[in-house]
């Protein structure tokens, strides 16, 4: 005879706390009731994400001993359903190669403009 664990019981099986979930569900505008059941099923989907993208970034990482951000930025990069983490999740870049990119984005801005005839040169 097997048991069914009430929604109790299973909240001790989870990792990520209940409350904390829950705010964060109830911070939706269209959220209004939130059952223990589809509470426990997102907190139980999430941990299952965060352990599928921890062992694909294992995977990438040079150190077999440890999980680093540059690792996990690699994998939501380079996987094609990880798109939705881009923006999140960028790869990490030195200021000095970030003063690089924003040189370009000015002088491509300026070149914009120069096109339409706005600047004056």
């Amino acid at each position: 005879m097997t048991m069914n664990k009430s929604p109790v019981n299973k909240s001790k099986e989870t990792v990520l706390p209940l409350s904390r979930v829950r705010t964060i569900m109830k911070s939706s505008p269209d959220v209004e009731n939130i059952s223990q059941d589809s509470l426990l099923l997102v907190i139980r989907a999430t941990e299952l994400f965060i352990q599928y993208i921890s062992q694909m970034a294992y995977k990438v990482g040079k150190s077999k001993d440890s999980l680093e951000y540059n690792n996990l930025a690699e994998v939501v990069q380079t996987t094609d359903n990880m798109q939705f983490l881009r923006e999140i999740m960028p790869r990490k870049i030195t200021v000095k190669e970030f003063r690089e990119i924003m040189k370009r984005k000015v002088i491509e801005g300026n070149e914009v403009i120069k096109s339409q005839g706005k600047l004056d040169s």
